[in-house]
């Protein structure tokens, strides 16, 4: 019986799983949106990614990738609803199909948001650069960096209150004029 993952060769293996390893947080998202359920939206998110890579060959390379996962992700969500129809908490057809518009749409737009964020730290001073990297990226903690920094832990809590509202801020700033080019 031949290995599933040998079904493609090695350099469309490396681009199968350089694209999902990009798109897959949003690929869970838009799945988690469509699906109550922690746990099913796990079940669902396995069966999307073996699909994906069953249906590799088909992929067309000039589309978007995360489009395409989203199509298929789609599709299994709505089979998997079909074999749980008897729980009352799941959403109506119409709900979902409108729902995983919204959050395709709303997901396309992370990767900008995540150039936007660089753009806009890049343009603070840095010891305040220094304090988003180690306490937000690097999760140190805000009581830890304060004795290293020999700085008032109020004050830290304070600055990145601030700091977040400001990139928060440049970042929609960024939407509106990249709207109105």
């Amino acid at each position: 019986m031949p290995d599933s993952f040998s079904s493609l060769n090695s350099s469309s293996r490396a681009v199968f799983t350089s694209l999902l390893d990009k798109d897959r947080f949003r690929i869970f998202n838009y799945i988690r949106t469509l699906v109550p359920h922690y746990s099913d939206a796990e079940d669902v998110y396995q069966h999307v990614c073996l699909t994906l890579w069953k249906k590799f060959d088909e992929f067309d390379r000039d589309r978007d990738f995360f489009s395409w996962a989203c199509g298929i992700s789609f599709y299994t969500v709505c089979n998997h609803r079909r074999s749980t129809r008897n729980d009352r908490h799941y959403f109506s057809q119409d709900l979902v199909e409108a729902m995983a518009q919204q959050r395709e749409k709303d997901l396309g737009k992370y990767n900008r948001r995540i150039q936007f964020l660089q753009d806009c730290m890049n343009g603070l001073a840095t010891p305040d650069q220094q304090l988003l990297q180690k306490v937000v990226l690097k999760k140190k903690s805000v009581k830890e960096f304060a004795k290293t920094a020999d700085r008032a832990l109020q004050t830290l809590y304070n600055r990145l209150t601030f700091l977040r509202r400001e990139l928060a801020e440049c970042i929609l700033s960024k939407f509106k004029s990249e709207r109105q080019v």
